[in-house]
């Protein structure tokens, strides 16, 4: 499988989300609002396209799994608010020794949030470093890793830069996981449904 990472502004525009829960898809789904889970099209293109986000809520959600544990889901509906940014969800999608970890783009912003077994969430700003919540030892520590400083990044301590911003935030989302998403992880097979989720 090839180890490049993918860049999801590139394939998805500036709106989206996408959760990476150590949970099967149905599970996943199921726990982010989800009640009538069904197959959907090997692209997710045709089935987000017929979506208007300004018709608020139901959220369509997308599942595929990464590995024998983990899944990736995905939402393109950003004036609603991301499921996967609910401190709820992300804490029920957590296992032990395996946080759940959700990015989102908006225009103009770009952030990353995760939860830690029974903690509350923390969450990373991939271009400034800013953070907030109760980071474990073994998260910082992975974090500085890849290359993300202590604290605030400045001159002499920078954050990586990757070459598309994105991938930025997809380097945060391995260091928490372990998981590198790639185009491959993104074929599918694919399942989804609306979640009765409200906004965060």
């Amino acid at each position: 499988m090839s180890s490049d990472p993918v860049d999801l502004r590139q394939l998805w525009g500036e709106g989206w989300a996408i959760t990476l829960a150590p949970r099967s898809p149905e599970s996943a789904l199921r726990m982010m609002g989800v009640q009538d889970i069904e197959s959907m099209p090997s692209g997710l293109g045709a089935a987000f396209a017929g979506r208007d986000p300004r018709n608020g809520p139901p959220v369509l959600l997308a599942a595929t799994p990464v590995d024998s544990t983990w899944s990736a889901i995905v939402e393109c509906e950003a004036s609603t608010g991301w499921v996967g940014m609910h401190a709820d969800v992300l804490s029920s999608l957590a296992a032990p020794g395996e946080p759940a970890c959700t990015a989102c783009s908006d225009p103009n912003k770009l952030l990353v949030k995760f939860c830690e077994t029974a903690s509350q969430p923390c969450g990373i700003e991939p271009r400034t470093n800013r953070r907030w919540g109760p980071y474990s030892q073994q998260a910082a520590e992975s974090l500085r890793l890849v290359g993300f400083p202590a604290g605030y990044a400045t001159e002499e301590d920078p954050v990586p830069e990757p070459h598309r911003e994105a991938v930025g935030a997809l380097l945060v989302m391995r260091a928490i996981t372990g998981i590198q998403l790639n185009h491959e992880h993104l074929a599918g097979p694919w399942t989804g449904g609306l979640s009765s989720k409200p906004a965060p």
